[in-house]
């Protein structure tokens, strides 16, 4: 029984040593850190409250930033207000031609006239202004360009010896013709720059300066009977051809101002002092002379040279030195003066 008890026990233990173990488990080592930091995303816009969150996205025209609640620039009142202007001195042009060929008392034309020209194109610039962006020197130059071209319009109507109405509708048509033009060839860009708006205006001051020095020159000559209309037409004429001239050049404002104070100041003095000491044509022909001459001088004074100057080397300089007196107090209350050396570093 020993024996059975035995093999038994043996044949248990070879069983159990036959047995594969069980798997042990051990944790896994966590993984090693990135050599770079991953990128990080940006946080998405927030979305805008209320019911535009859902809504389909905005078009450019809603995006536009308006200059005010009532134009869409900041030239538009100003171009509101010379159309208004513009609508009653044609307006009242219009209807005065009418009263003159009305033989009762009740002449109103020229007040009806007036208050249907200042709301038709009051009202019409506007609405123009409301929807298309008119900038501040843009406005300027339409102003400019109402005011020339309605003197022009005026003196071809006289000139022409054209009705009263016929002279009305020309220069209605004339000013509405500078500013229609101006609009349309600032249109879609940006405002004007400020150089290009003073170089028209210097131009048109000039041309007509010169057409009335010139034909001044002629009418006192003797030469007959003269015409000032070219004189008139002038403005006109020179906005045009500073509108050109804008193309290639570009100068700086405070230089424009000074090529048409200087030499128009010149010009008028001597035109004030020649028709207190002398007459005939000397007057008119000294002051043009003087308008050339001072603008010439100017032109080249506020020109850069473009090479450096001795002042603004001393100005750059690291170390300054330059003999100055000296004036010094002695010990028994005299003075002693002598040369000395002043020394900027």
């Amino acid at each position: 029984m020993r024996s059975i008890a035995l093999l038994l026990s043996l044949v248990a233990t070879i069983a159990s040593a036959q047995q594969p173990d069980a798997p042990v488990t051990e944790p896994s080592p966590p993984p090693p850190p990135p050599l770079t930091p991953a990128p990080t995303e940006p946080a998405p816009p927030p979305m805008p409250a209320g019911p535009t969150a859902t809504g389909p996205a905005e078009s450019p025209g809603e995006r536009a930033v308006r200059y005010s609640r009532f134009s869409a620039g900041s030239g538009g009142p100003l171009l509101a207000f010379t159309e208004v202007m513009s609508g009653i001195v044609s307006g009242a042009m219009l209807g005065h031609s009418y009263d003159e060929e009305q033989e009762d008392d009740n002449e109103n034309n020229a007040y009806t006239g007036a208050v249907i020209g200042g709301l038709t194109l009051g009202t019409i610039s506007t609405l123009y202004q409301y929807y298309v962006p008119v900038h501040r020197n843009e406005s300027f130059l339409v102003s400019g360009a109402a005011a020339s071209s309605f003197v022009a319009g005026l003196a071809i109507g006289r000139d022409a010896d054209l009705s009263l109405r016929d002279t009305a509708w020309l220069t209605l048509g004339a000013t509405q013709l500078g500013i229609i033009t101006v609009l349309a060839v600032t249109h879609g860009g940006g405002d004007v720059s400020t150089g290009d708006a003073a170089l028209v205006g210097m131009v048109s001051l000039y041309a007509l300066t010169l057409t009335g020095l010139t034909q001044g020159i002629i009418d006192t000559s003797g030469s007959g009977d003269m015409s000032y209309m070219p004189t008139f037409v002038a403005p006109a004429v020179g906005m045009a051809l500073g509108g050109l001239l804008t193309i290639p050049l570009e100068m700086d404002p405070g230089r424009v101002v000074k090529l048409t104070l200087v030499p128009l100041g010149v010009g008028t003095t001597m035109l004030w002092l020649g028709s207190i000491l002398a007459d005939g044509t000397t007057v008119p022909l000294t002051s043009l002379a003087g308008v050339v001459t001072s603008f010439a001088l100017t032109y080249l004074l506020t020109s850069d040279p473009g090479v450096p100057t001795e002042k603004d080397s001393l100005r750059r300089a690291d170390f300054q030195a330059a003999p100055v007196p000296v004036v010094l107090a002695t010990k028994d209350g005299s003075l002693a003066g002598g040369a000395g050396l002043f020394v900027r570093f």
